[in-house]
């Protein structure tokens, strides 16, 4: 059945997506969602499995995952740990003779681009990810926040770490409320990862009203996959197709304090 997915008519593969819900801290990759939705608390959001050890570099990826906020009303917070995404050898660009160079540094490579919500109408959320540095975190308006993952030219280079956060804002009622205002589940306060989930450190201080001194309760590992009708964040049948089937790096990620083009300009000497 898998490999004549591509076969399939859009509608189908747009039927065909899934919602995760969780209700406690997970820990997920983007590679192993795309075209779903996850909905719950907090989430610890890999690129792929081997992430700090082995760099995602299957060309021609695109993977998009809707992330819902645990309950009405409420928001998702997205905060990178880790940051690498780009290509080592860019795709040729589609320009005239007379057209100057893009302005956008990812236009010809590898990149990550965050969205609005809801899911049928995506709008981007600042400027397309790439690069070394750690992004800003970005949070969104609504219940939805899309991120969307292509790959593009030569030896793409993927690995990242980030922390999703349902949080809203006003009275806190059962939740915990955060030094800066925000109230986030009580389930991600003291988690064993330490996940800064508040933005500001409050949830994981050894202070009240954290405390975190004592031992952190045990995450949760595993989600509930229930029917829905939600749609991928784009409408390429590339995207619904990705999930279970994106390869993995055989070169290793650069071990921490090492420049990773450093490591590739060695690796590309070899491999061409």
């Amino acid at each position: 059945m898998e490999p004549c997915l591509l076969q399939l008519p859009q509608r189908l593969l747009l039927l065909g997506a899934a919602a995760l819900t969780a209700t406690a801290l997970e820990t997920a990759d983007l590679a192993d969602l795309c075209g779903q939705t996850w909905q719950g608390d907090g989430l610890l959001l890999r690129s792929h499995a081997a992430s700090r050890r082995f760099y995602f570099v299957a060309p021609d990826t695109d993977c998009g995952l809707w992330v819902q906020a645990a309950a009405p009303g409420h928001r998702i917070r997205f905060q990178f740990r880790f940051f690498l995404v780009y290509s080592l050898t860019l795709a040729p660009p589609a320009l005239s003779a007379s057209s100057p160079a893009p302005a956008d540094p990812c236009a010809s490579g590898s990149y990550l681009q965050f969205y609005e919500g809801p899911p049928g109408s995506p709008r981007p959320l600042g400027s397309p990810l790439c690069g070394l540095t750690i992004p800003v975190p970005v949070a969104s308006s609504g219940p939805f926040l899309g991120l969307r993952l292509v790959t593009r030219g030569r030896q793409p280079r993927v690995d990242f770490v980030g922390e999703v956060t349902s949080f809203h804002l006003g009275p806190c009622g059962a939740y915990f409320r955060c030094r800066n205002g925000r109230c986030i589940p009580s389930s991600l306060v003291c988690d064993p990862w330490g996940m800064d989930n508040c933005g500001d450190g409050s949830d994981q201080g050894s202070w009240l009203p954290a405390d975190c001194r004592g031992p952190s309760p045990v995450p949760s590992q595993t989600g509930s996959t229930d029917a829905h009708t939600s749609r991928p964040l784009t409408s390429s049948p590339a995207l619904g197709s990705s999930a279970g089937s994106l390869r993995i790096a055989a070169e290793r990620s650069s071990p921490a304090g090492r420049d990773p083009t450093r490591q590739d300009a060695a690796l590309k000497g070899t491999t061409e």
